[in-house]
Parts: structure tokens; sequence; C-alpha cells
């Protein structure tokens, strides 16, 4: 495949370590110095492209979005912090026949985490001696808090835990699911779902040792949507590859 980076700081540098190792071809790379051209740029007929990768700002996400679909380039969306324009992403693809997968963690462990997330919830939902919390922990240099993978991890215990009517980040009630950051020197990623009682406590947690996973999922993210047309979670192309499926 030939894939063009959007953003190539630490992530898209990890990206095309391993997009190259895999056998693919870095034939393009946008930053803020080099941003990605307008629809009509010479450069989409010169240059075959057959996926971008954008690990960049949440603010240009709907334009590189835009661009992309209305070129004919699938796009993987590596950038957090832009679900607030999840519903104009969706029209923007629908409306131009496109192919975009996104997700707030690309790492195969952080999503197969959000499976035991989910399973577990559904069990604990009937044992209501059980509060539920989520921490997550990060670098000094990332700006949104809490993190996109731990509101998604918070929104699979709210989908699942009945008493859980909302997220806070502050002094919780009962009903609320309480999410917590840190923000700590260089650390790469961790979360953590505690499920505690007066008897014990359960916790299921992911650590991230460096940005190799979440290169790694992207780049896979990007061999399957090239075939296919609409907008997906990664979640969403992970399971149906492993065929796997949560009872609900």
């Amino acid at each position: 495949m030939n894939i063009a980076l959007i953003g190539y700081g630490k992530m898209g540098k990890e990206i095309e370590q391993i997009a190259v190792e895999r056998g693919h071809l870095i034939v393009a790379k946008f930053d803020i110095d080099s941003p990605l051209p307008s629809p009509n740029s010479p450069l989409y007929g010169s240059t075959p492209i057959d996926c971008c990768i954008d690990f960049s700002t949440a603010s240009a996400v709907a334009v590189n979005v835009t661009t992309l679909v209305q070129s004919g380039i699938p796009l993987v969306i590596g950038t957090t912090g832009w679900s607030a324009e999840m519903e104009n992403i969706r029209n923007i693809v629908k409306t131009n026949n496109g192919s975009v997968v996104y997700s707030s963690n690309f790492s195969l462990g952080a999503n197969i985490m959000f499976r035991l997330v989910e399973a577990a919830s559904v069990i604990f939902n009937h044992y209501d001696q059980y509060d539920i919390s989520v921490h997550e922990t990060h670098h000094m240099m990332k700006k949104d808090a809490p993190s996109g993978t731990a509101l998604t991890i918070a929104n699979k215990v709210l989908t699942h835990i009945d008493r859980k009517k909302k997220i806070t980040s502050t002094t919780p009630s009962k009903e609320e699911l309480f999410v917590s950051s840190s923000r700590v020197g260089t650390v790469v990623g961790e979360h953590a779902v505690r499920f505690n009682s007066l008897a014990d406590d359960i916790v299921i947690s992911h650590t991230a040792h460096n940005r190799s996973g979440f290169a790694l999922g992207a780049v896979l993210a990007a061999e399957w949507i090239v075939d296919k047309k609409g907008l997906y979670s990664f979640e969403e192309l992970l399971w149906d590859q492993y065929n796997t499926e949560i009872k609900k």
C-alpha cells in the first residue's frame, strides 16, 4: 500500500516504521509546515495514495475528512478530542461515500480491554454492592483529560451498568461514574477500571509500554479500510476480522 501520514511527530514516525516493516510505502507526509492540500490539488493525481493515517490535531479532523473523502482516499483517524463533531463527520463521510475508520485507541491490547470491560460490566450490573471507577495516566504533554480512551471505557460501563447514569470528574454521587486523570512525566498510557466492594476489588487495566501497539493498530486499520465504504470504529473492524461478538 501507498500510505500518507498526516502529522509526523512521535506517532507518525512510529507508524512509518511499522508500515515499512509490513511492506508498505510512505509516499507523503503532511504536518503544520506542509499541510494537507485541498481536494483539487494535482498532488492526488500525481501521487497514488491508498490510505491516509491522521495523528495530527482535533481541530483539523473535519477538514481532513472532507478533503480525503472528496478525493476518494480512505482515512484512518487516530487523533482524539473531536467526538463532539461525530455527527458532522458521519454526514461528511455518508454524503461523499467515503471510507473512514477511527478510534480513541488503536492498541490491540486496549481494544481487548474494552471487550473485557464490557463483559465484566454485564456481570457487575447484577451486583450493586460494587462501585465502579475509571482512572487514566498519561504524559504531561497530553492535552485532553480525561483521555479519549478513558471516555470510551466509561461509556461502555454506562451502557451495561444501569445504576450509573453519567460521567463525572468531581466527587461522585451513587449514580455517577467517577473518571479521573493524572499527567505524569513521559507515561505513554495507563487505563484501569476498578470494581470495588467492602469485600474485594477487581481491576481490569492496560498499560502501554511504548507507541508501537498504537502504530500497529493504525496500520492494520489502513489495511482493512481500503476496500470498505462508510464510517467505522476500529473495534468494529477488529472484531469483524476475528468474527468475535459479546452477548449483550
